[in-house]
């Protein structure tokens, strides 16, 4: 039988990886409840076989949700996952929100509700200090969340994300023709997010230490995960 009974909250469910991820942890006996913060609500969720287990928070941005009590229902959460993501062309100052800003805030609401671990997707080639706005903001985010000293951080540094449901980049679909290049399929990346907050959760369990702990999966060991 299983004894898991785990609890998360994803910030950025409806967008590609966000989709899958929320039919694989509602997939899983593992775990019993899951929280979707959106600004819309997508139609197919109504339809997933556990779709009971979803709890489903509306708001028109991130921002607006600072000014309700909704953020503070979150006691007892295991993992808050932040799967948010933007393209540069929709212009700096709203990548930066999307990719930077929003994950940090993501941040303050898991650290208000004692929520022990944060699942952080990012990207390969994340760095503060590069001069590409897109590994930049990825760095910084990485750094940001690390400061914020979650008793457990898992950061993937995902490559290529390929065959979006909703959301298909044609530099991605070209990617996945390129024999040297790391990828990774969105659904197996959404699986690997679900057992990496599992072994979270085991490791915190067993764990005596009050270090927090900080862990980085490449794309292989996404892969990896993802293969179990």
């Amino acid at each position: 039988m299983d004894q898991f009974n785990l609890r998360g909250v994803i910030l950025g469910a409806s967008g590609a990886v966000g989709r899958e991820l929320v039919t694989e942890l509602s997939n899983s006996p593992k775990w019993t409840e899951i929280v979707l913060i959106v600004r819309r609500k997508l139609e197919q969720w109504d339809t997933l076989p556990n779709k009971n287990k979803l709890r489903i928070i509306q708001v028109q941005n991130l921002d607006t949700l600072e000014q309700t009590d909704e953020w503070k229902k979150f006691a007892n959460f295991n993992t808050f996952f932040c799967v948010l993501g933007s393209r540069v062309k929709e212009g700096d100052a709203q990548f930066t929100k999307v990719d930077l800003t929003y994950p940090i805030y993501g941040g303050n609401i898991a650290k208000a509700n004692s929520i022990p671990h944060y699942s952080l997707l990012t990207s390969i080639g994340a760095d503060k200090g590069s001069m590409f706005l897109y590994t930049r903001i990825k760095g910084l985010v990485e750094e940001a969340l690390t400061k914020q000293q979650f008793p457990y951080l898992t950061i993937h540094r995902a490559g290529a994300i390929l065959n979006r449901v909703n959301d298909e980049r044609f530099g991605e679909t070209f990617l996945k023709y390129m024999p040297f290049i790391d990828k990774i399929e969105c659904k197996d990346l959404a699986k690997a997010l679900r057992i990496d907050a599992e072994k979270a959760y085991l490791d915190l369990q067993n764990s005596n230490s009050t270090d927090s702990i900080v862990r980085i999966n490449t794309n292989k060991m996404l892969l990896d995960f993802s293969k179990l």
